[in-house]
């Protein structure tokens, strides 16, 4: 099937690929089919592209990738939701967005987003979980991560910057 978008035209997609989110992104309950566009091989991050409307798409990652430390405690409701028994048959992705200034740009951590890639459905989760700020800076935790890294390997303690946490609300 074709799509329209604003980033890259009229592009193919598998019709198989499309993912059903009933509720819609945050804000944008109105739009309920995306499909995930790899732009750059080799990047971690996604377009989540609405099938229904050329000028929606979200920039997302897994946030795996920058936060390995990141937990996601789901309610039955939500695993219910998305046909799934257990958190590990589910992609999780967190919305980044990425200002002016790309060094700035931030994850959603209180706010990911679900997919059942067998089932193809989805639902963004509002975590009660207040160690995850829904503006996590990325490039501030890459960097700290990477100091404690080399602080490790030089057999001093993990600076306090490189906490998982660091820069949360």
């Amino acid at each position: 099937m074709k799509i329209k978008t604003s980033r890259f035209g009229e592009i193919e997609v598998d019709e198989q690929s499309v993912v059903n989110m009933p509720e819609g992104m945050l804000g944008f309950s109105e739009f309920k089919k995306f499909v995930l566009i790899q732009q750059d091989q080799g990047s971690p991050f996604l377009w989540y592209q609405a099938v229904d409307e050329p000028g929606l798409a979200f920039v997302i990652v897994d946030p795996f990738t920058f936060f390995p430390d990141y937990e996601v405690l789901l309610s039955r409701e939500d695993l219910d939701a998305l046909g799934a028994t257990e958190l590990g048959s589910l992609a999780v992705f967190s919305v980044v967005v990425i200002p002016e200034n790309p060094e700035d740009m931030t994850a959603n951590l209180r706010g990911p987003v679900l997919i059942n890639v067998e089932k193809k459905t989805a639902r963004q989760v509002v975590l009660n979980d207040q160690r995850y700020s829904p503006h996590q800076p990325i490039l501030e935790t890459v960097k700290g991560n990477a100091q404690g890294q080399m602080a490790v390997a030089a057999g001093m303690d993990r600076p306090a910057a490189g906490k998982p946490d660091a820069g949360c609300e």
